[in-house]
């Protein structure tokens, strides 16, 4: 059979494999069930606004995503994304800004000159970094929580458990402290731009997927959104399913679905058991995202703050990323456990540090599983299974440090290489 590799799911994951493919000049058709690409970072529209299923930020150590995104956006003076210095603001308790310094220094620097630490904290913040970066032998059992011990407390509230949450959307009494520490190693241990922060100034799936799409089709490949479809067959010169009701034959299939879907995809193929028992052991995490409109003249003294003592962590002011002026947008990372009135509690997180005035629109977006929990010892499958037409491409992947956007780019990447390679 003529190559023709089936891409199915429209995430960040399936779009970077069917944008590898069709570069390389293989034919591919990507189905996605949704009318949005995107997956967990995608736009929804709402009541006439348009916002994204969750609040999303990158760092500058996403190198995948960033070389795919400038690659999409070469032709024009591209403002989607808003870089900034690693900062993160708690007022009143806690301000950390990192000066333009060579890494580490930059990381130190701030360090020791946070607001709300003492000098005992801010030298023992530093030193603990330091031997991070040097060390590589955290054990895989330990827990972000156990691996923070030596810390003082203030420290683990103020830091490094906010960062644990934002970067793995894992409570730290369960994330995994060997992911969280390369996290700090690709983000601190290299470039100095790796610890930035990346403002989505679109929304989600203008920033990626839906350029990445429109390449596809440029290049003579097809896209075919709200297309379910059903479960696998392989034979050994094939793969077979049934598409928006058609059937559908490929040379090959990128299954890049969310782990808790490949069951139902693919229970019917053998050789792909060992990654459906794999990925049948994990938990999953919600994340809310509690959009908010104020007065339009309000706004933040920052384009995002952490909150304390709440069901959010973060704020996101998208007057100043997204020109929505007054719109706020509250993230809960860890929201298994929320109450229907999380978002009023939100805004009273928010009340204790500036008066924004009434509320004149709210809107909750809760995704129930929208990532799986970043544990230790978490199994997890190649991008390659045992059939020879069938691979796998998501965030849940081996080879890369989980639960990003940067894992979902670079798994798909992979998993095309993958492909090329077999042909």
């Amino acid at each position: 059979m003529k190559p023709h590799i089936a891409v199915i799911g429209g995430g960040w994951a399936g779009c970077a494999a069917a944008l590898t493919l069709a570069e390389a000049g293989v034919a591919i058709t990507l189905y996605e069930a949704s009318r949005t690409l995107g997956g967990r970072a995608r736009a929804v529209g709402v009541e006439g606004r348009q916002l994204d299923n969750g609040q999303h930020i990158l760092l500058g150590a996403y190198e995948q995503t960033l070389q795919l995104i400038d690659r999409l956006h070469a032709a024009e003076k591209y403002d989607g994304l808003w870089r900034l210095p690693l900062m993160l603001h708690q007022p009143p308790a806690f301000s950390l800004a990192c000066p333009r310094l060579p890494a580490p220094l930059h990381l130190i620097a701030g360090l020791l000159g946070a607001q709300g630490l003492s000098w005992r904290e801010k030298l023992a913040a530093a030193r603990w970094v330091h031997a991070l970066l040097r060390d590589t032998s955290t054990p895989d059992p330990l827990s972000v929580s156990q691996f923070t011990l030596t810390q003082p407390e203030k420290l683990r509230r103020l830091l490094w458990h906010p960062l644990c949450v934002s970067a793995l959307n894992t409570p730290s009494e369960i994330a995994s402290a060997r992911v969280f520490r390369d996290v700090i190693r690709s983000a601190f241990g290299g470039h100095n731009h790796h610890s930035d922060l990346l403002l989505p100034r679109r929304d989600l799936t203008k920033l990626f997927p839906a350029p990445a799409a429109a390449r596809v089709i440029e290049l003579g490949s097809q896209v075919r959104l709200s297309c379910r479809v059903g479960a696998l067959d392989a034979t050994p010169h094939a793969v077979i399913f049934e598409a928006c009701g058609d059937a559908a034959v490929h040379s090959h299939a990128i299954v890049a679905v969310a782990p808790q879907h490949l069951a139902g995809l693919a229970s019917s193929v053998a050789e792909l058991d060992p990654a459906i028992c794999d990925v049948a052991t994990y938990g999953y995490q919600a994340i809310a995202t509690g959009y908010v409109q104020f007065d339009q003249a309000f706004h933040l003294d920052k384009p995002l703050l952490a909150l304390a003592d709440g069901p959010a962590q973060f704020i996101f002011d998208r007057g100043q990323s997204h020109g929505q002026p007054g719109l706020m947008a509250f993230v809960a990372s860890v929201a298994a456990r929320l109450t229907p009135d999380w978002l009023g509690q939100a805004e009273a997180q928010l009340q204790r540090i500036v008066d924004p005035g009434p509320a004149h629109w709210r809107k909750s977006i809760i995704e129930k599983q929208a990532t799986y929990a970043c544990v230790p010892m978490l199994p997890r499958p190649s991008v390659r299974t045992p059939h020879p037409r069938i691979f796998l491409a998501g965030d849940y992947t081996a080879g890369i440090y989980p639960a990003t956007l940067e894992s979902a780019t670079q798994s798909g990447v992979q998993s095309a290489r993958a492909v090329l390679d077999s042909l």
